[in-house]
């Protein structure tokens, strides 16, 4: 080649090279733009968005040296998901080059044992062990996804190299961070984002990593306040068990659920997994065979699944589900004479224990879609009828309905189907009843399962609406008698009282001082949820009971626990006031369920004037706790509370006046007294040892009355019932 042709090519390419850097300066000159617009209509999103865009597109302009990195880059992260290997997580310089920003070099400096101190140095310590050393990553394959079991946990604190030089708090700080999985909130976040899992459903499987990464570089990391660390360790941990990640994809993406309803077993998973290579242009890898995945359902349940995917199966072994006998028929049959299974599905009926698997196909269960990871007086009574369901030995498929992005971050772990014959919908008519499927991720059984609602309500009539909501289950459950009055007023479907049972979870005890609470003084508690219609709980009432009952300088205090003011900003500033000047203490924060429990230990006496209660499930808890109470004698708390157990407030039945959504003017609710209130408060201070046996008579009767292994068993005897009922009724059709 002579020295004319190869200056003409150099040419070409500078030439080509200025044209794309003019292209760049171009578009950043129409993101400045649009700043200049966003900015000037003050919206700070999109302004933000424009910014970034801006700074990377002037980056790629001003540094045509980095070009050739660039082009590399893409190369080579085009040919990794061809060949299904996905991103390279290990080099910094390609994750500053999807993130958008200068390469410069490490993500944070190596963090040196001496250096950990708390959560996020640990956190750094562990990834740079992980990602500097490949024959570590060789020899610890699941480091992440299982810390303890694969021995890399005793290994990075007792048995490596640097293990000498990590101080006591290094080593408390890094177990830690082993048990709580630093990647459980992207992966939340990843979870609650519909529209993103729709773009990328295989976000956190090898052939999606980079374009989740990016998005959560460019975006989810400041919309959600995510850290570096938190996104690299989820995408860490997911590329350690790409099969496992596909599995969860189909759990929580309800459209792959309906397209192949028996997608996890061996019936099905071979069909969905060429469904998923066509539809994703997947190249054939060993994360993507089928056969190969974890064992993600039982054989039980995937008997299920096929079960009700498949008419024919039903027709001819009708009760399968139902009676013993019939279910080990199924199975025999499956073993020798269905048609249309291939050599290998056949080969794993015959291994099956017949009389087991029988056993458990018609022994039956029920699916609850639940809020279990919403800190609610709601949440508490869906896990307390599952705890008593497990201990009368009902088999449960559990599934989170998620509410907000501030969930706990542990919906991926409620990751059951709607494998049984009856479906249990433990959410409100209003707002997320009507899409309770959507908010828990799953495809809705077909045929569809019977269906029960469990609601709760403060009044002795429900809305008119409630009556569409009514229309689409079978039957309603309350958990007291007064609840259950009020929705029989207004359903045409069976209602049910059937108490969910309380239970004291785990908790550590603390005194007052960790609460910020005066020793020495003697206090009264009372928790509420600010979204809960502040009139109704009746805070305001209360705060002048004990005004009337104490004067400033006495040693008692008055603690009022509440949570999401800042969704309610008015009415916490009218809490604050009223409060303002005596000895009561407001507490605005979101506690777990074991720092409300340690809270109400600390306390020495619980009081809810209440205007109407549900339940009442925090006079329940104060009671199993040994505390007096003073409580309206109105609603749903004297199912388990009289004058034997607890001091009742007289009360007066009033109408609201006025509407107060979601509560209808003509509506009417108790006004307790503020003197019997006063008076029984101060008796409490007065009279420690009355206080004390009003406690321990308390605890004896909510320990006799409240059980969950009680409630379970009047639970599992209305599923037999329901189970009865729909076997002499034969088979439903395909919804």
């Amino acid at each position: 080649m002579n020295a004319r042709v190869i200056f003409s090519a150099e040419a070409e390419r500078f030439a080509r090279t200025i044209d794309d850097q003019q292209r760049t300066i171009e578009s950043a000159q129409g993101h400045v733009q649009a700043l200049e617009a966003a900015l000037a209509g003050q919206s700070w999103r999109p302004a933000l968005r424009a910014a970034r865009r801006v700074v990377r597109l002037a980056w790629w302009a001003f540094t045509p040296w980095r070009l050739r990195h660039r082009l590399q880059f893409l190369r080579e992260q085009r040919r990794r998901e061809e060949a299904g290997q996905g991103f390279d997580l290990m080099r910094d310089d390609l994750l500053q080059e999807a993130a958008g920003l200068p390469v410069r070099g490490r993500l944070w400096p190596l963090q040196a044992p001496e250096q950990v101190t708390e959560r996020w140095s640990a956190v750094r310590f562990v990834l740079d062990r992980l990602r500097t050393d490949a024959d570590l990553r060789s020899r610890f394959p699941l480091a992440l996804s299982q810390p303890r079991e694969s021995g890399f946990a005793d290994w990075l604190l007792r048995e490596g190299p640097l293990a000498s030089r990590l101080s006591s708090p290094a080593r408390q700080a890094l177990a830690t961070v082993l048990d709580d999985d630093p990647g459980a909130r992207p992966r939340q976040i990843f979870l609650f984002r519909d529209d993103i899992r729709a773009g990328m459903p295989l976000g956190l499987t090898p052939p999606g990593q980079w374009q989740l990464f990016q998005w959560f570089m460019h975006h989810g990391r400041h919309e959600h306040s995510l850290r570096v660390e938190e996104i690299l360790w989820l995408l860490m941990k997911a590329a350690e068990r790409p099969a496992l990640e596909v599995l969860r994809a189909y759990r929580f993406t309800p459209a792959w659920q309906q397209r192949h309803p028996d997608g996890l077993t061996v019936f099905g998973r071979d069909a969905f997994a060429q469904w998923l290579a066509g539809s994703y242009r997947l190249k054939a890898t060993d994360w993507l065979h089928a056969p190969s995945w974890p064992e993600d359902l039982s054989p039980a349940q995937q008997l299920r699944q096929a079960y009700a995917r498949r008419s024919f199966w039903r027709a001819l072994h009708p009760d399968a589900m139902v009676d013993r006998s019939s279910a080990a028929a199924f199975v025999e049959w499956l073993r020798h004479e269905a048609p249309a299974l291939t050599d290998d599905v056949r080969a794993w009926c015959r291994a099956l224990d017949v009389p087991q698997v029988a056993a458990e196909l018609a022994a039956g269960g029920i699916n609850v879609l639940g809020h279990f990871c919403s800190p609610s007086g709601v949440r508490v009574s869906a896990e307390s009828l599952v705890e008593g369901l497990r201990q009368a030995q009902v088999a449960t498929s559990v599934r989170d309905l998620r509410t907000d992005v501030q969930d706990e971050p542990h919906h991926v772990d409620f990751d059951g189907l709607e494998e049984f014959d009856v479906t249990l919908i433990h959410t409100q008519p209003e707002p997320f009843f009507p899409i309770a499927y959507e908010r828990c991720d799953l495809a809705p059984r077909s045929p569809k399962p019977y269906r029960i609602a469990y609601w709760y309500w403060e009044f002795d009539t429900v809305p008119r609406s409630w009556l569409e909501r009514a229309a689409g289950v079978d039957e309603v459950w309350a958990a007291t008698e007064f609840v259950a009055q009020g929705l029989r007023v207004r359903l045409p479907v069976p209602v049910r009282t059937l108490f969910p049972g309380v239970r004291l979870g785990d908790f550590e005890r603390r005194d007052k001082r960790h609460f910020g609470i005066e020793e020495g003084t003697f206090v009264f508690l009372f928790s509420f949820h600010m979204n809960s219609v502040m009139e109704r709980k009746n805070p305001l009432g209360l705060i002048r009971a004990f005004r009337r009952a104490f004067r400033p300088e006495e040693p008692v205090t008055l603690v009022v626990k509440t949570m999401f003011g800042h969704h309610r900003p008015a009415e916490l500033q009218q809490l604050r006031d009223a409060a303002a000047g005596a000895r009561i203490q407001v507490i605005d924060e979101t506690y777990s369920a074991q720092e409300v429990l340690a809270l109400t230990a600390a306390c020495d006496a619980y009081v809810s004037l209440h205007r109407s209660e549900g339940l009442g499930l925090t006079m329940a808890e104060a009671m199993l706790l040994g505390k007096p109470v003073v409580a309206t004698g109105y609603s749903g708390n004297v199912d388990f509370m009289d004058e034997t157990n607890s001091v009742l407030v007289p009360y007066e039945l009033v109408e609201l006046g006025v509407a107060m959504p979601p509560y209808d003017a003509d509506y009417n609710w108790a006004e307790p007294s503020v003197d019997h209130a006063a008076a029984a408060m101060r008796r409490m201070v007065d009279e420690p040892d009355w206080a004390r046996e009003l406690g321990a008579r308390a605890k004896a009767s909510a320990e006799a009355r409240l059980s969950v292994e009680a409630a379970g068993r009047r639970v599992a005897a209305r599923l037999a019932e329901i189970r009865n009922l729909r076997a002499q009724e034969g088979p439903r059709p395909d919804a």
